[in-house]
């Protein structure tokens, strides 16, 4: 039996709907909707285009009230924007009800939807794993001669390590000081999602390591 999982937002257009098409494609055993408190009645054509070029889109996706869904025993609920989270209605049972909001892509351009996309895929995704089935996302640091390597096993993807080195390259890290950013010389990251390796390079230790992945705003969102 899958687990349900509802995803809310205001006008069921843009974040959502990409939500519970990403959830319904990437995680097995998972069955995903998503509703407004306000719903638009359309999918943003953007919402739906990124959704189409990454094979995620549906045609029966639209926007819905709750009363569309109310009949379904849901094990998880999910707002993603901060009106859905105020207004969220009581659900019965022990449904567990959590909040991870996103920016609205509505009126921005098509890059901004694509944004969207990826940061739901490596903040949402995730989550939802943590919450519907226990998985969490494991780190071992390994100190070698030229450097420290680190695994990440478990619920991560790819693309979440690509953009924490990303944010360090570019001075956006905020979890690691000036003083280790200098001491590393290279950063690479290979495997795929769920068995990531990052290696670094230079004269650094295994603790200013461990300090900052606890920090990562990335890796704890």
């Amino acid at each position: 039996m899958s687990n349900k999982v509802l995803i809310l937002c205001t006008g069921n257009s843009c974040r959502s709907i990409i939500a519970e098409a990403l959830i319904n494609k990437e995680l097995e055993g998972i069955e995903a909707h998503s509703s407004g408190v306000k719903p638009s009645g359309k999918v943003n054509p953007n919402a739906q285009k990124v959704l189409e070029e990454n094979s995620a889109w549906q045609e029966h996706y639209h926007s819905k009230t709750l009363d569309e869904v109310e009949h379904i025993d849901f094990d998880l609920v999910v707002t993603v924007c901060d009106h859905a989270k105020e207004h969220c209605p009581i659900f019965k049972g022990d449904t567990k009800v959590i909040h991870l909001g996103f920016e609205d892509p509505d009126g921005e351009n098509y890059e901004a939807f694509e944004k969207t996309y990826l940061a739901i895929k490596e903040q949402l995704l995730p989550k939802i794993k943590q919450e519907l089935k226990g998985e969490t996302m494991q780190k071992k640091v390994f100190k070698i001669k030229e450097g420290v390597n680190i695994n990440f096993t478990g619920v991560v993807q790819k693309q979440q390590i690509v953009k924490m080195v990303e944010n360090c390259a570019t001075g956006a890290c905020e979890c690691m000081s000036e003083a280790t950013k200098k001491k590393i010389t290279n950063m690479q990251v290979e495997g795929k999602d769920g068995d990531v390796a990052l290696k670094l390079s230079g004269e650094i230790s295994k603790e200013e390591i461990e300090n900052a992945l606890a920090k990562s705003k990335v890796l704890n969102p």
